[in-house]
Order: C-alpha cells, then sequence, then structure tokens
C-alpha cells in the first residue's frame, strides 16, 4: 500500500485515534464522521478484517441489512456462517494455519429454528466461541457493522442498548457507524458512558479526492479538466464569479479538446450550476439549453450513456425557473424529466424527478399538481426492487398518498400498500414517520432555500 496515498494517509490518522481514545472496557464504540464519510468508515474496517490491518484487534465486519430489533442478532449470525462456509474464506483460514473445523451446531440451530430470543443470547458467545477457535481468546474482538439498509433508526437504537446489556467475556467490542449532525445513538452513548467511547476526526475527503483526481493534470487532459471542476467550484465558494468564469471557460474548451461529449456536456451543466450563486440567469439559460441541444444530438447519434445527463439538465432547468419565481414552468420541467426518465425506462430517476415535483408542489400548496406528481412516481411501483424503494424518495410520496386516499378501493393505494409491507413491514407507515423526522426537514429547508433540484 503506497504510504503517500491521500486514503492511506487518512486511514493511519484513524489508527492514531482509534489507539488514543479506545480502551479494552469499551464494549460500544462509533466513528462519528461526516455522512459522506461513510467510505472511509467502510475503507477502515475493511483493512482491520483483513491481514493487513494495523490495530492489534480481532475484526469482522458485515453489511447485514438491519429489519428489525428482535431478529437482527439472528441476521448477523446467519451472514457470519455463510461467511464461514464460503470456501474462499476457508482457503485463507488454512493458509493462517487453521485447519480444525469450527464447532457452531449450536448457533446453526438457533438460526435454522428462527430462535431470536436464543440468538441475542448466542451473539457474544459466537464471538468467544470463534476467538477461542483461532486461539487467541484474550484478543480485543471488533465486531464491525455498517448495515446496508436500514428499517428504523429507533430499533437499532434499542439493539445497541440490548447489547449493552448483554453478558460478554472482557474485550467484545461492537462498532457502529454515526454522522456529526445526527448523533443517531446519542441516547445510548450517554447512558453507559463509562463503556462507550465516540471516535471523531475531520478527513478532508475533498482535498484527499482533489489529490487523487489532479494527479498529472499538466499532461492529462482527462485530469486538467478534473482540475477546472476543483477550481471552478473553488472560485465559486469563495464568492468569486470571475473565477468560475475562467475555470467555467477552461473546463469547456478542455472537454472539447478530449472529444469526448460526455465530459463536454458535464462541463456546461457543471459550469452553469456554479452560476446559481451569482444567478446569473441569462449565462445559465445560454449554458442550459446549449448541454440540451448537445445531448438530443448524442442521443440521436445513438449515445445512450448521455441520457442521465439530459435528466439532470431539465431539472436544473426547473431550479433556476424555480428560483426566478417562474413556478408553473419549475413544476414543468421537473415533471418533464420524470416522464423522460419514464421513457429511457430508468425508474428510480423517474421517481426522484417526481419528487423533486412533489415536494416543490407540497411547497406551494398546488394539491392536485403535486397528487399527479405522487401517482406518476407510484405507478412505478412495480418497475422498482425493494432496495431502489428503500434507497429512494418512494416511500414519502407512498405515506402521503396511503394517507390522503384512506380507501380500499383506490387501486394504486393498494399496490403502494402492498409494496411498502414488502419494503419495511406491517408497521411500514410508523418507519416512514421515523424516516420523514431525519430527512424531510432537510428538503423543506432545501425547498425554502430554491436549491430543491441543483442538490
Amino acid at each position: 500500500m503506497n504510504e503517500h496515498n491521500p486514503i492511506t494517509i487518512r486511514i493511519d490518522e484513524m489508527v492514531k485515534v482509534w489507539n488514543t481514545n479506545v480502551e479494552p472496557h469499551h464494549t460500544l464504540i462509533r466513528w462519528m464522521l461526516k455522512p459522506e464519510d461513510h467510505r472511509m468508515y467502510e475503507g477502515f474496517c475493511r483493512l482491520e478484517a483483513s491481514p493487513h490491518g494495523k490495530l492489534n484487534n480481532l475484526f469482522v465486519f458485515f453489511y447485514t441489512p438491519f429489519t428489525s430489533v428482535k431478529t437482527y442478532s439472528h441476521d448477523l449470525i446467519e451472514n457470519w456462517l455463510r461467511e464461514y462456509d464460503d470456501p474462499k474464506q476457508k482457503q485463507l483460514l488454512e493458509k493462517a494455519g487453521i485447519k480444525t473445523a469450527w464447532e457452531c451446531s449450536a448457533f446453526r440451530q438457533a438460526v435454522e429454528e428462527k430462535n431470536y430470543t436464543a440468538c441475542n443470547k448466542l451473539l457474544p458467545e459466537m464471538i468467544q466461541s470463534y476467538r477461542n477457535w483461532i486461539g487467541q481468546p484474550e484478543v480485543p474482538f471488533v465486531f464491525s457493522l455498517l448495515p446496508k439498509h436500514m428499517n428504523s433508526v429507533q430499533q437499532f437504537e434499542q439493539w445497541l442498548q440490548q447489547w449493552m446489556e448483554q453478558i460478554k467475556e472482557p474485550g467484545m467490542q461492537l462498532l457502529v457507524f454515526d454522522h456529526v449532525d445526527g448523533n443517531f445513538w446519542g441516547k445510548v452513548f450517554e447512558q453507559y458512558t463509562g463503556y462507550t467511547v465516540t471516535l471523531k476526526h475531520d478527513l478532508r475527503m475533498q482535498d484527499a479526492i482533489r489529490q487523487i483526481a489532479t494527479a498529472g493534470a499538466a499532461t492529462d487532459p482527462y485530469a486538467f479538466f478534473r482540475k477546472c471542476m476543483f477550481e471552478m467550484g473553488e472560485a465559486a465558494s469563495k464568492k468569486n464569479k470571475a473565477g468560475v468564469f475562467e475555470w467555467g471557460e477552461k473546463a469547456i474548451e478542455s472537454g472539447k479538446k478530449t472529444g469526448d461529449t460526455n465530459l463536454l456536456a458535464t462541463a456546461y451543466i457543471s459550469y452553469a450550476g456554479m452560476l446559481f450563486n451569482f444567478k446569473d440567469h441569462e449565462r445559465i439559460n445560454a449554458l442550459l439549453d446549449t448541454g440540451i441541444r448537445l445531448c438530443k444530438q448524442e442521443i440521436a447519434r445513438g449515445n445512450e450513456s448521455i441520457k442521465p445527463m439530459l435528466l439532470q439538465y431539465y431539472t436544473y432547468k426547473g431550479a433556476d425557473c424555480q428560483i426566478q419565481k417562474e413556478r408553473k414552468e419549475a413544476l414543468e420541467w421537473f415533471m418533464k424529466a420524470g416522464e423522460e426518465a419514464v421513457a429511457y425506462n430508468f425508474a428510480g430517476q423517474a421517481v426522484s424527478a417526481y419528487y423533486k415535483a412533489w415536494i416543490f408542489a407540497d411547497y406551494k400548496s398546488w394539491q392536485e399538481e403535486k397528487l399527479q406528481a405522487a401517482r406518476q412516481a407510484l405507478q412505478l411501483s412495480s418497475q422498482l426492487t425493494i432496495e431502489e424503494i428503500q434507497a429512494s424518495e418512494y416511500p414519502f410520496m407512498a405515506y402521503d398518498y396511503v394517507q390522503h386516499k384512506r380507501s380500499t378501493e383506490d387501486e394504486l393505494a393498494v399496490t403502494v400498500n402492498n409494496k411498502m409491507t414488502a419494503a419495511y413491514g406491517d408497521d411500514w407507515q410508523k418507519t416512514v414517520e421515523e424516516l420523514k423526522q431525519n430527512y424531510t426537514r432537510k428538503k423543506i429547508r432545501q425547498a425554502n432555500e430554491g436549491e430543491i433540484a441543483v442538490h
């Protein structure tokens, strides 16, 4: 591993923070970082769970989705057994000199019988069994988690509480990720202050990304293009309009030189996006219109890869209209983005576009338009996987629509209810209420600031 790599440097910093703050008696640990830093948390856990880890701990790392407080210990044990049964994993263990089989019949039985209560008790026992099996019974063991998705923040907090109350051998530590602004697990950490520790560190990820992206900019036109993007962003953050103009024009020139139309389209839309801060609507419109023409020409030539970019242009047009208080036109652009996405079979992007229209109509108290946007999005239910629903804004519109209709005769409401039950269980409306508390404040604030389409 390159010691001068910006990512490696930051992981080394995380290791130092850990060594300085984590004590053997801490049974619950969290990295409290910016939401966008979850990749670094993931990288830290994956490295420490590999033979290249730098800490004197045994790490295991799981993405096991969290569905409920009742079933999570069961799901983790099941996930762990599946990992252990993987032939590749067994080969790695054999290379490390562990050739005997792990006695885990009690854990298998509890999983097969779906004995959730037993699984709660068995999870710490499984950790100790694993330590004994690999011949390191007293080495600190870190059970690190990053659930792929989480149905209920409240229930996950209950599960953490449950972990703290269980009887455990010394040296067992649970590691989770938390958001600086969210402080989602704060209650548990405050309740057990003697046994918990919160790790914080400014990872300066923008600097790291910039260093990686612009390496070799003097000779590589693509690296120079990325340099233009970063410099333009820097100028915009400093309210330096002349700097945005300078680097925006260079980005367009660089995009033309590469002959890469997708890159050129990115230059136009990025430049326009930076000018939103200055409300230079004439130039914004000229850049967006040029970019839309370019995208349409490319699509006509058979360039499918530029379709998502065209949809983004439509939402930028909507945002610009919104800022200029051309409200009906703004809504039309958001709806147009949704309709085009449907035509391209991009169901996920269509939901996102209709959500922008939905939240904008809601903000303006346009009930009929709001209902229309929701209906258009929810009619895509059959095209969306459970994972896509959980990762999108669909749940908010689903909740509102079902509440509004309150009728078993409305076919769409029935379809939506069934889809949400499949995604979140019978108690899905309560789950969405929790999600709304955590996330809609941000969306409402963005609507107030005229930001919904750009960010």
